[in-house]
């Protein structure tokens, strides 16, 4: 894969990460405090769902993280060996 796909899906990941954590915490939030349910359901149902999109945010979240800062260091190690590479004079 190049290195401008990459960009790319660590960007979609960043993006789902924090699309997933939001509507995790949001979903907690409102269903389990401020809106009454109109029908039968269960607390626990709306808290797993909750609660699997918060892990799937945080999980995507640090793999994205990682991403970036692995990138960095490769670009920092490259640039180390361009400049050994030089001839001094």
């Amino acid at each position: 894969m190049n290195e401008k796909k990459r960009i790319e899906l660590t960007k979609l990941q960043g993006i789902i990460a924090v699309a997933s954590f939001t509507s995790g915490v949001t979903i907690a939030a409102v269903c389990l405090f401020f809106i009454p349910p109109l029908g039968e359901i269960a607390s626990s149902a709306v808290s797993i769902v909750s609660e699997l999109l918060v892990l799937c945010g945080a999980i995507l979240g640090v793999k994205a993280s990682y991403d970036v800062k692995f990138r960095k260091f490769q670009a920092e190690l490259d640039q180390m060996i361009e400049n050994e590479k030089q001839p001094t004079t």
